[in-house]
């Protein structure tokens, strides 16, 4: 199953995989979001669910 994600301040979508990571699909996918350490544990890839449910 797969997932779409939109970035609200650029309207921007991808897709992400059941087994994957929001960061994990926007790397894989070219789009850049600002990350630190790639596992969660710094905080600098953080966002917000604005509709949906995760």
């Amino acid at each position: 199953m797969q997932y779409q994600v939109e970035l609200k301040k650029s309207g921007r979508t991808f897709m992400v995989e059941e087994d994957e990571t929001v960061l994990e699909a926007a790397i894989r996918q070219g789009v850049q979001l600002p990350y630190g350490c790639k596992n969660g544990a710094c905080g600098s890839c953080k966002g917000k669910v604005l509709e949906g449910r995760v």
